[in-house]
């Protein structure tokens, strides 16, 4: 269906009663629900109408330059840039761009957030200047019927996590595990842990590919699929692409003029709401304030505090490979299995173990370290290019036995590590960040607690391949909630604590990063922040 059909012919001539500022897993739900709820909604998305057939035989149309084929593709264009503890970042990050947004990329793992992440502060100890806080402004409980909610909307699949378990969770069956998997799973529960099938949206599951990238089956549970296309095919949305927000212009109390562009052209407009929800992503939300700048908001938009673009969080992840002995059928879901025993360890909070849904065949392996070459050119200089072909060859042999698992870490937020404007670069900010000591300790020891674990029925190996194991898709924090104006951006209810019709529903709003993946989380919240915006709205 062309995205026309719901292009507003004269879309500066309304005041819209809210325009959602990108269409990822925040976006997306939050405009789903409030035009659910028969509000006027228009959503701004800097990418393309990617569910629309843009390849030819699952090509990209011949003649197309790097930057548009990436584009069509739903990826981010351009490359992050900034620097690290390992030195320069020039690489193009797992960032979608597109209706879905980042969702368009991501691997359906849908978990929760566990209690403790509501209260994070008393797991560490010893941690410097973090600014992690003693708890959220609101509490796990209160947040408990938005995760059923998002459960139940995004169609998740799997069982319940004996660790943190919710009788009234409703979760979908989960597809019957391969034999490979099952004894990875009988072994994990031999050896005294908690296994449960991770929860997930993915669907169909005899004909489901597991799509780590665009998916055309409908077997994805992803923003766009979910939320976005529902809101304006049977909603009345309606939403401008290939248009991205450049600032907000507001007085001293709230935003009056939306300032956007037409990516194609450069032609400028602007638009009007009652109310403006940013969800343009953790690395791009906070741009946009801080290019707001004027008279009244001399260090940007909603910045009094001065902690817009900080407290920047990003998970790491090490993959590992689980082997067997025996060479069992490896038929059935490949995203299947998550463990939660090692989350807190000895009152220190670590992280999570999952499945990746990645098959460990050349082709994929080929994909992971042209990935790695390119994230941290200095590992790769150890190393040589053309040899790849064939260490991915020689890897899929020697691991056909094993599945594919990773770690996700929790980080902890610093005020260093940040985003920051950069005219020089063609995303208009850069990316500041020190890997700190606690950090790598924690990483070491989950990696020992999980292969000692396992032992001696499994055998992991680490495969990450560089000391550089961050993750910069879970990327989070950068405008954190909480109830003082002076160390937060926005308030318990997601708004600005400056700016009353200004809210922010991305993963810029985390405090802290928790240590699984936050899509779930972020819808959550953002059908917990619809009811608030439609009751201001009334």
């Amino acid at each position: 269906m062309s995205i026309e059909t719901y292009t507003p012919e004269n879309p500066e001539e309304e005041n819209w009663d809210a325009i959602v500022v990108g269409t990822g897993m925040g976006g997306a739900t939050i405009g789903f629900e409030l035009s659910r709820l028969g509000k006027r909604v228009l959503f701004i998305e800097k990418g393309k109408y990617v569910q629309a057939v843009h390849f030819v035989n699952g090509q990209i149309p011949a003649g197309i330059d790097e930057t548009e084929a990436r584009l069509i593709k739903g990826r981010w264009p351009n490359k992050l840039e900034g620097k690290t503890s390992f030195g320069k970042t020039n690489f193009f990050g797992p960032v979608g761009c597109g209706t879905g947004g980042s969702t368009i990329l991501y691997g359906a793992q849908l978990e929760r957030f566990q209690a403790a992440d509501f209260t994070p502060k008393k797991y560490f100890k010893n941690i410097g200047d973090s600014t992690i806080p003693e708890k959220w402004p609101i509490n796990y409980t209160d947040f408990i019927p938005y995760y059923r909610k998002a459960e139940a909307h995004m169609k998740v699949c799997g069982t319940q996590d004996t660790l943190n378990p919710d009788a009234e969770a409703p979760l979908l069956e989960a597809p019957a595990l391969s034999e490979r998997d099952q004894f990875i799973f009988s072994s994990m529960k031999d050896a005294g842990l908690h296994p449960y099938r991770s929860h997930v949206g993915y669907h169909n599951s005899d004909k489901c590919w597991e799509c780590l990238d665009l998916c055309f089956r409908g077997c994805k549970s992803d923003a766009g699929t979910r939320s976005l296309l529902p809101s304006l095919y049977q909603h009345g949305a309606k939403i401008l692409t290939e248009c991205e927000v450049i600032r907000l212009e507001a007085d001293a109390n709230s935003v009056k003029t939306v300032h956007a562009v037409y990516v194609k052209g450069g032609k400028a407009i602007k638009l009007q709401a009652k109310t403006v929800i940013l969800a343009a992503g953790a690395y791009a939300t906070p741009s946009i304030l801080l290019r707001s700048k004027s008279d009244h908001w001399k260090n940007g938009l909603a910045n009094g505090s001065g902690m817009v673009g900080r407290n920047l969080m990003l998970h790491t992840s090490d993959f590992i490979m689980v082997n067997q002995k025996e060479n069992r059928d490896a038929t059935g879901p490949i995203k299947s299995i998550t463990l939660n025993d090692f989350y807190i360890h000895n009152g220190q909070k670590l992280g999570t173990f999952q499945s990746v849904g990645l098959k460990a065949i050349p082709p994929i392996i080929l994909s992971y370290l042209r990935y790695v070459e390119e994230k941290d050119p200095s590992w790769f200089r150890r190393r040589v290019s053309f040899m790849l072909p064939k260490v991915s060859e020689l890897a899929s042999k020697y691991f056909h036995k094993s599945s594919a698992f990773s770690t996700i870490v929790e980080d902890l937020p610093y005020l260093h590590n940040r985003i920051e404007l950069d005219s020089n670069s063609k995303n208009g900010f850069r990316i500041q960040y020190t890997y700190s000591k606690e950090l790598k300790q924690r990483n070491k020891k989950l990696l020992k607690l999980i292969s000692k674990s396992l032992a001696p029925n499994l055998k992991t190996t680490v495969v990450t391949g560089s000391k550089n194991n961050i993750n910069f898709g879970h990327v989070c924090g950068t405008c954190r909630f909480g109830n003082d104006p002076e160390t937060s951006v926005l308030n318990a209810d997601n708004r600005a604590h400056e700016v009353n019709n200004l809210y922010i529903v991305d993963a810029s709003f985390f405090p802290s990063s928790s240590g699984t993946n936050p899509s779930l989380t972020i819808a959550a919240n953002a059908i917990r922040v619809s009811e608030i915006i439609n009751k201001q709205l009334d």
